[in-house]
């Protein structure tokens, strides 16, 4: 069980990063915050310890998309996370749907059951 103290840190924790995530989803446009709906927000380290904030899509359809408003995500990032240097968009590989990915793809981790693919963007203001 946590202590007293610890809960109240994790709580301030979460909704810190709860109101962070807010407050990029309301400063997108429209038509991205449909694309967002789905999706899972972070801020972890990718495997070179590169602080990230990492938008996790249902699927890849809605990942695609989402590059596609690129420069608007990354806007809203610098703005509100400017300590984060890269921002992520990425969506969960399952086995069944491993055959409609590319060779790497479909033949890496085999023995996992989950396979993440994203995409790694600079956050770098554009204006």
């Amino acid at each position: 069980m946590l202590s007293p103290s610890s809960f109240d840190d994790r709580y301030l924790i979460e909704s810190f990063y709860g109101e962070l995530f807010n407050r990029f989803y309301s400063a997108c446009n429209s038509s991205v915050r449909v694309l967002l709906r789905g999706c899972a927000f972070g801020i972890a380290p990718n495997r070179n310890k590169v602080r990230t904030f990492f938008i996790v899509a249902p699927n890849r359809d809605v990942a695609e998309k989402l590059t596609q408003h690129i420069e608007g995500i990354i806007q809203q990032a610098v703005e509100l996370m400017p300590g984060i240097p890269q921002t992520a968009i990425c969506y969960n590989v399952t086995p069944e749907n491993r055959v409609e990915e590319s060779p790497d793809v479909a033949n890496s981790r085999r023995s996992s059951s989950k396979l993440m693919v994203g995409k790694f963007f600079p956050n770098i203001s554009l204006n």
